[in-house]
């Protein structure tokens, strides 16, 4: 079993690259497709289908279907297992996972591997190979050591660049306890400053310049003005069309690229110096949802809320606490959530929590104490000094747990293209 990952920039020749393009829409197509035969399967018939099920499906479709029998047989069962795995996460009452969803059509692709079906060889001090199915020998920059036995691979584009991600067993096992066992701190998160903690400091980055956010802008503008044009003639995406989108994801990438790199690093330092990290409880999935509401009840405040939901999702709340998680497991850190109420507005000395206590975005000053204080320090210490949140999830939302799949059913179209790759339910 794998205990750690490592992930290596990939060099794919044009036509390797081509094929693992092939192959990722397979992939996405495949996940996408067992996904409403379960839906279907259960919402027709009361059936939940496993993997064993779906595998002997998916060597069916492999006879009926070329485009589907080019991807390497171990790489679609991978996709399956990992769908199945994505419902017993969202069975597990234990798990904050929620139920399955489609995988969208993006730049971003992926490509699993099992352990068994790929090698690995180092070919120098800088440079490896992996040598995938079908494909043959791939580059990879070799930029630090495997440390342990591969597991598995997925190989993925991100918009910009190709990388290969091993899972790796290298028997690394979490701390019992920290290194410093007494060590609290409390962070707070932050839209105009990222990440601020209960002893002063703030770690901000801004990921895209004016000058690069006004180029994807123009960009997005673009697309959307080609992409009108295309609907009211009921033509075909062009050339120019699909460089454009390509300049977009690669833009998006960069940027993703940034933000990633930020948390990883604010993940890292903070589990290395404090034994306990004290997060607000937010359900940031749920802070950035839409406000346009219907067209018979539309919503109020939309551009407003679309500003705020752009503004925390460019933070990175929800990747910092991934990535905080993640990084626990090396040093024995734990991670504490605590209510998210009235954190902004308590005064951190007296516990007085009028609203007016709070004159700015960066300046609290408490009316019947006095006390002045930065405003985000200020409630990253009320973080630090609150009680843990009796809940261990983080806005999901209660649902019945008595039925295994809950789904709507799939539409006549999606049954049909499922029926014609061969994945039969009959």
């Amino acid at each position: 079993m794998a205990d750690t990952g490592r992930r290596y920039r990939l060099y794919p020749t044009d036509e390797q690259a081509q094929r693992l393009v092939s192959w990722g829409h397979t992939c996405r197509w495949l996940y996408n497709t067992a996904l409403e035969q379960r839906q279907f399967a259960w919402r027709q018939r009361k059936v939940t289908l496993g993997v064993s099920a779906q595998c002997t499906f998916l060597t069916q479709a492999r006879k009926e279907l070329d485009w589907v029998a080019d991807l390497p047989a171990q790489s679609g069962q991978q996709v399956l297992r990992q769908l199945d795995q994505a419902y017993r996460n969202w069975w597990n009452p234990e798990h904050p996972a929620g139920p399955p969803t489609r995988k969208r059509k993006s730049p971003r692709l992926s490509v699993p591997f099992p352990g068994q079906a790929i090698e690995v060889r180092r070919l120098n001090r800088r440079w490896g190979v992996v040598n995938l199915p079908k494909v043959g020998e791939v580059k990879f920059r070799w930029s630090r050591p495997l440390g342990g036995t591969v597991r598995n691979a997925v190989v993925s584009f991100d918009g910009t660049a190709w990388h290969v991600g091993f899972g790796v067993h290298a028997g690394a096992k979490t701390p019992q306890a920290h290194a410093r066992p007494d060590t609290v701190v409390g962070v707070d998160r932050g839209v105009k400053v990222a990440l601020t903690m209960s002893d002063g400091r703030m770690w901000n980055r801004t990921f895209a310049s004016p000058g690069q956010e006004r180029k994807l802008a123009r960009l997005k503008s673009k697309a959307g003005r080609q992409e009108t044009a295309r609907r009211k003639h009921s033509a075909t995406t062009s050339n120019r069309a699909r460089k454009v989108r390509a300049e977009i994801a690669r833009s998006e990438a960069k940027i993703r690229n940034r933000r990633r790199d930020f948390v990883t690093w604010a993940a890292n330092r903070l589990c290395a110096q404090y034994a306990v990290v004290k997060l607000e409880r937010l359900g940031v999935k749920a802070m950035t949802a839409t406000a346009k509401g219907t067209i018979a009840e539309p919503g109020t405040n939309v551009r407003q809320k679309a500003g705020l939901n752009r503004a925390i999702l460019d933070k990175g709340w929800g990747m910092f606490e991934q990535a905080l998680t993640n990084r626990t497991r090396a040093t024995g850190t734990r991670i504490a959530r605590v209510p998210a109420a009235f954190t902004s507005q308590r005064c951190s000395r007296c516990g007085n929590t009028d609203r007016n206590n709070r004159e700015s975005q960066a300046m609290f000053r408490c009316g019947p104490c006095g006390h002045q204080a930065n405003a985000d320090v200020n409630a990253a210490i009320n973080v630090r000094d609150a009680a843990e949140a009796t809940s261990p999830h983080t806005g999901r939302a209660a649902r019945d747990r008595s039925q295994p799949v809950s789904c709507q059913p799939p539409t006549q179209r999606r049954r049909h293209v499922a029926l014609e790759a061969g994945i039969s339910l009959l």
